[in-house]
């Protein structure tokens, strides 16, 4: 199973805000997806395919642990962190997320002082 490590902390995905002109995202969640596409470009080479076959997907999610907290784990819901890393892999490690047909997803802090990061590993379904 090929493995990438993309050194962003993960952030939950909001939804996205709407206004007269449109829909877009705010806040940390639109800086997450902005840094997501040097990153991602940089970690995959500039000679990657994304994958267009059913595909089975393992997630680690490394949240940036704050400097103080009496949480055990990150507050937000996997599926929101889910949903920001996958969303940012569209048409960059796959050709769209609805190709996954299995995930294994599990988010826990940072160790104490490192940066947050994430890993994916991709098995080809037949």
């Amino acid at each position: 199973m090929p493995e990438w490590v993309f050194p962003i902390s993960p952030v939950a995905a909001s939804r996205p805000r709407v206004s007269r002109h449109g829909a877009y995202f705010a806040g940390p969640y639109k800086v997450f997806r902005n840094e997501c596409i040097d990153i991602i470009d940089f970690v995959l080479g500039p000679d990657f395919q994304p994958y267009e076959q059913p595909l089975k997907v393992d997630v680690e999610l490394f949240i940036r642990r704050p400097k103080t907290t009496k949480l055990v784990m990150p507050k937000a819901d996997i599926d929101n962190f889910l949903k920001a890393v996958l969303d940012s892999l569209n048409k960059k490690l796959w050709i769209d997320d609805n190709i996954i047909q299995s995930i294994y997803a599990t988010k826990q802090w940072a160790e104490v002082g490192e940066e947050g990061y994430f890993t994916v590993g991709v098995d080809l379904l037949r």
